[in-house]
């Protein structure tokens, strides 16, 4: 039986039935691209938002590469693999990843590709032990794991030829979850990334990127560097990404627009979940917005979240 066809059988469910039960997700929304070549690191370092010396010393970071306007138009997750670096972006968005990446590639010594062969796992609560340090990354028998900062979320890429074995020894007293579960597992980590739908929308800051270290003020150039340093040292955000808890039967949808109760626009979505209780999601928004926000003129029964981190508002 191929790795799709065992998958495909599972019973795997959107969510837990309670906030702190272990799972184990199938992350079958996000991809891997392969970047290899001996300049594919001097190379990403011009590229993305991110400081790939960080990586190069065992950590795994998101990062974004911009527009020259310093907006994002793909987001990644970075890890090393040997003397190739792995990148981890929504599975849609994998050709436009690699397109963006090769516009300013000339004649530098790297090749990017997806890797089909790769299966991401996401594990949420009580993690195994012999796991790295937070924020780290490390290689075992089983793939390489990709330890979060801020909660006890672990990512583990491993090889089709093997991921039978390893679902089926990570899947005891966990529930098996889909796509949805390591969703709402970055919702809880606060880690946001450009979804289809967001393109060329955000500042890194904006997505919390300089709270989780997705962005570098002092790493040197890269594709639209200026703007982003500009806003950081004499600008003034008024707007971040912060979590939203919503009762309503309605899904949100990267890069849409919410309003408040008089009709303004007040922010845009990231990223949603469905949870137990609802929807949980993303949200760029406004500083000043009080979570109660309507979709179309139709209330979402709303509130803030908590994020794993405080926001850095400057007055």
């Amino acid at each position: 039986m191929s790795w799709s066809e065992f998958i495909a059988a599972q019973p795997l469910a959107d969510h837990a039935s309670t906030d702190n039960a272990p799972t184990l997700s199938h992350c079958d929304h996000l991809a891997i691209i392969r970047a290899h070549g001996e300049e594919a690191g001097h190379y990403l370092q011009g590229q993305l938002s991110c400081d790939l010396r960080e990586v190069d010393n065992g950590g795994h970071l998101t990062g974004m590469h911009l527009s020259l306007k310093g907006r994002g138009l793909v987001s990644v997750r970075i890890v090393r693999d040997g003397n190739d670096y792995l990148m981890l972006c929504p599975a849609g968005q994998s050709e436009a990843v690699i397109k963006s990446l090769m516009k300013y590639r000339l004649r530098a010594k790297v090749e990017f590709q997806v890797d089909n062969q790769a299966v991401i796992l996401g594990l949420s609560g009580a993690l195994p032990g012999a796991l790295p340090q937070p924020g780290q990354s490390t290689r075992n028998d089983q793939g390489l794991w990709l330890r979060y900062p801020n909660t006890d979320h672990a990512l583990l890429i491993t090889h089709t030829e093997q991921a039978e074995a390893v679902w089926a020894a990570q899947a005891q007293e966990r529930t098996a979850l889909n796509g949805n579960g390591w969703r709402l597992a970055d919702i809880d980590a606060g880690e946001g990334m450009v979804y289809p739908g967001a393109e060329d929308l955000f500042l890194p800051q904006v997505l919390n990127y300089d709270v989780t270290a997705g962005v570098n003020f002092k790493k040197g150039c890269y594709t639209g560097q200026e703007v982003v340093a500009r806003m950081h040292f004499k600008g003034k955000l008024k707007q971040r990404m912060q979590r939203v808890d919503y009762t309503a039967d309605m899904d949100l949808t990267p890069g849409e627009t919410l309003r408040d109760s008089n009709g303004k626009a007040a922010g845009e979505v990231v990223s949603s979940a469905r949870t137990p209780a609802g929807h949980s999601a993303l949200v760029v928004l406004r500083r000043n917005t009080d979570g109660v926000l309507f979709k179309d003129a139709e209330p979402l029964n709303s509130q803030l979240g908590t994020l794993p981190y405080t926001l850095p508002w400057k007055d």
